[in-house]
């Protein structure tokens, strides 16, 4: 199961890594080859899911590290736990002071835990921002606009008639 862990690891590193790249080549102030926006849209929606991804692998590691852990300090504790039945106080291979070593969670599980919850914020927020970047091409309204009848000048009524006196 450390092989998976390392391979979650692994995972999630390689594709923040990969992820961060393509986001730089995604901004905006960058110009290239006269790149299309709906192209750098494309690349910062990619990025974003690198990101969502990668946080995802390095959470789910951390996470089933702190499990054996969690295990591997319960059988150390309780002797009859999983099937020991050795019993009493360090009788036998693995009991007491000797045997299977103690952990406890260190700031490596803690700084792999932030900094999955942080890749899948920024993941969120990178594909958030795919929706700004992408134009609309088709009106936000594609029904028939109402527009009223212009008047004309042979439409208005006739304020000059003969009766009527014009002042300046």
């Amino acid at each position: 199961t450390f092989q998976a862990v390392r391979a979650l690891m692994i995972v999630g590193v390689v594709l923040g890594v990969l992820g961060a790249v393509i986001s730089m080549f995604s901004l905006t102030c960058l110009s290239m080859t006269s790149m299309a926006d709906t192209t750098k849209a494309k690349m910062s929606l990619t990025a974003g899911i690198m990101f969502i991804i990668g946080g995802v692998c390095g959470i789910a590691g951390a996470s089933i590290y702190a499990n054996q852990i969690v295990a591997s300090f319960r059988l150390s504790t309780n002797p009859n736990y999983g099937g020991n039945m050795e019993g009493g106080m360090g009788g036998g291979m693995g009991g007491g002071m000797g045997g299977i070593p103690r952990y406890t969670f260190g700031p490596a599980l803690f700084i792999g835990w932030i900094g999955g919850g942080v890749l899948v914020i920024g993941g969120i927020l990178k594909s958030v921002a795919f929706k700004g970047m992408v134009k609309d091409e088709k009106p936000h309204y594609p029904g028939v606009a109402y527009k009223p009848q212009s008047r004309t000048k042979s439409a208005l009524p006739d304020h000059n008639s003969e009766g009527a006196k014009n002042y300046v």
